[in-house]
């Protein structure tokens, strides 16, 4: 027997031990929670990422529509047809920075009705996303 244990009273030996468990236990709860949080915030971010990506390819179409022939005729031979060389050339786009959207449920949309209006739908789906994004973008094209 050593001299801690002579001092210690015999119904606390092992104590600390037991003190140094309890510390560990609770150190690594508190490390699993800030793991779940960086997880969470690093998928956020990525959500980030891509909705800003969907609002800089909806703006690009928009500048496209407006650098271009104008006249309702043009902005429905170019964009507001699928198989369309102007349309195909922006999909490329979109599918090359939007996860998902090569599948044909997660297509974007482009509608140009009579007066001009544009309505341009963007989905994607990230690898590890339940469901699917959407982002919707109107604009007037104009004279």
């Amino acid at each position: 027997m050593g001299i801690l244990s002579c001092l210690m009273p015999k119904n606390r030996r092992g104590g600390s031990l037991v003190d140094a468990l309890l510390a560990l236990l609770l150190f690594s709860v508190g490390m699993l929670a800030l793991l779940r949080l960086l997880s969470s915030v690093l998928a956020e971010s990525a959500n980030a990422h891509y909705r800003n990506q969907a609002s800089q390819l909806a703006s690009a179409l928009v500048a496209r529509m407006w650098s271009g022939d104008r006249s309702l005729a043009s902005l429905q031979a170019r964009y507001g047809d699928a198989s369309a060389n102007d349309y195909q050339a922006w999909l490329a786009t979109v599918q090359a920075s939007l996860p998902g959207t090569d599948t044909a449920a997660l297509q974007p949309v482009v509608s140009i009705d009579a007066q001009r209006r544009v309505a341009i739908t963007l989905q994607w789906k990230a690898p590890s996303d339940r469901s699917a994004h959407q982002m919707q973008v109107q604009a007037m094209i104009s004279d």
